[in-house]
This record gives C-alpha cells, sequence and structure tokens, in this order.
C-alpha cells in the first residue's frame, strides 16, 4: 500500500504544476523578462562605445614629462629607470598614434605615418645607448629624439614648440640617482 499512496501522491503533484499560472504571476514574468531584455541591450550598447579618446596636448605634455625624466635618469647612469622611461615614453608615442593618428594639426600628413617615422629610429638609437650604459651615447641619442621631436613640431607647422635637454627637473620628486 505504501506504493500506491506514493503514486497517487506524485499523480497529485504532477497535476498541481501542470496549471497555467494566474495572471498576476504571468505578468510579474513578463515585465521581469522586458527588464532583462532591456539591461541586455543597454549592456551591449555600452559595450560598443568607446572611452573619450585622450586631448593630443595633454599627451604631448605626457611625452614632455617622460622626455624630462629620461634625461634625468641617463644623466645620473640610473640605466633602469632610463629602460623605464624610455618604455613609457615610446608607450606613448604609441597612444598618440592610436588615439590622435588622424589630428588635423599635419593635413594632409597623418599624425599616425609622421611621428612614427620621425620618433622611432631616436628611440631605438636611446634604448641601443642605455642598453650598453653609455653616457656619451646617451647625451647624443638624447639630442637626436629632441631634434625629432622639435623636427614633428616644425612639420605640424608648430615650429615654436622646440624641445631640449631639461634645464632644471620638471618633476623633482622622482629619484634619479640609483
Amino acid at each position: 500500500m505504501p506504493l500506491r499512496a506514493i503514486l497517487i501522491a506524485a499523480a497529485l503533484l504532477l497535476a498541481a504544476c501542470s496549471r497555467a499560472p494566474d495572471a498576476g504571476v504571468a505578468q510579474q514574468i513578463t515585465e521581469l523578462h522586458a527588464q532583462v531584455d532591456a539591461l541586455q541591450k543597454a549592456q551591449a550598447q555600452a559595450a560598443q562605445m568607446q572611452a573619450p579618446k585622450a586631448e593630443l596636448g595633454q599627451q604631448m605634455l605626457n611625452l614632455q614629462i617622460r622626455h624630462a625624466r629620461l634625461w634625468a635618469a641617463g644623466e645620473n647612469q640610473n640605466w633602469l629607470l632610463a629602460q623605464f622611461q624610455l618604455a613609457e615614453l615610446n608607450e606613448a608615442l604609441d597612444d598618440v598614434v592610436a588615439e590622435n593618428g588622424d589630428a588635423a594639426a599635419l593635413q594632409p600628413q597623418r599624425l599616425a605615418d609622421v611621428l612614427p617615422m620621425m620618433m622611432k629610429p631616436a628611440v631605438s638609437r636611446l634604448r641601443d645607448a642605455i642598453d650598453n650604459h653609455d653616457t656619451q651615447a646617451f647625451e647624443s641619442a638624447y639630442d637626436g629624439l629632441s631634434a625629432a621631436c622639435s623636427g614633428c613640431h616644425r612639420i605640424a607647422d608648430h615650429g615654436f614648440l622646440v624641445i631640449q635637454r631639461p634645464k632644471t627637473p620638471v618633476l623633482d620628486n622622482l629619484k634619479a640617482v640609483p
């Protein structure tokens, strides 16, 4: 008999589950589905939006700071810091190309074409000088980097922006002496 009772209970349970939900519950389920769809749509739209690109002047200021810190590191023969600053400067150059490669300043030429052509050889010479811990080669390559910066400014009709060796530290809170 216990088997018969279990079968009857199971049949009653199945019958109760197969009933259609009342109208209030069905309405709540419909509303929840609509909310989920709206959230998924908003999430997809947010994923497609890009972060605002950096302003070119801000990027140039970042490069100028990296340039100055690179000088301090090299002059103090802190080659590890010089490697770091050069890598940061190179990354900042790549960011300029990625975010402002079509900046109006160089039209009809593209900054994305001109900047790497002018800067990459100078960065490469600096990397070699730093890797070899060669102070004289560093100074010469650094001056070459400064000339490349100024040359790019001239091409952009901003020849009044001349980059040179720093006279004093821009930010003196970074210890440059190893």
